[in-house]
């Protein structure tokens, strides 16, 4: 899993292409508040020829207006050669991580990678 710390806020319009950005088919979106919280949840798939299944990919955004913290996974994908994943979730989540990038850099603005709790 990766995380980014925001300052600032992308909106859930401009999250919603994230996905596809990544030839990922979005197959649930869903947004919601709790008080001055918001929350968008994009959850797809995307076959990959390295492990021969689909990959799932899940975006998690959580914002209060003036910072938000999106969270990047993968699952799945081991029915290829011996189950494995031979790195294409990795690489997925990498390269939406970098589409996230591009789309910060395009509206100015920063964030910084959290690293997972116990070093892993």
């Amino acid at each position: 899993m990766r995380s980014l710390l925001i300052q600032g806020e992308v909106d859930a319009a401009g999250l919603a292409g994230l996905l596809p950005s990544v030839g990922a088919t979005v197959q649930t979106a869903v947004s919601y508040a709790f008080g001055n919280t918001r929350i968008a949840l994009y959850v797809g798939r995307k076959f990959t020829f390295r492990s021969n299944d689909y990959l799932g990919i899940l975006l998690l955004a959580a914002s209060d207006g003036t910072s938000q913290r999106i969270d990047v996974s993968y699952a799945g994908g081991g029915a290829g050669f011996l189950g494995a994943v031979w790195g294409a979730g990795r690489d997925l989540e990498d390269n939406l991580i970098g589409v996230l990038a591009d789309v910060l850099a395009s509206r100015s603005l920063q964030y910084s990678e959290i690293r997972p709790e116990g070093g892993g």
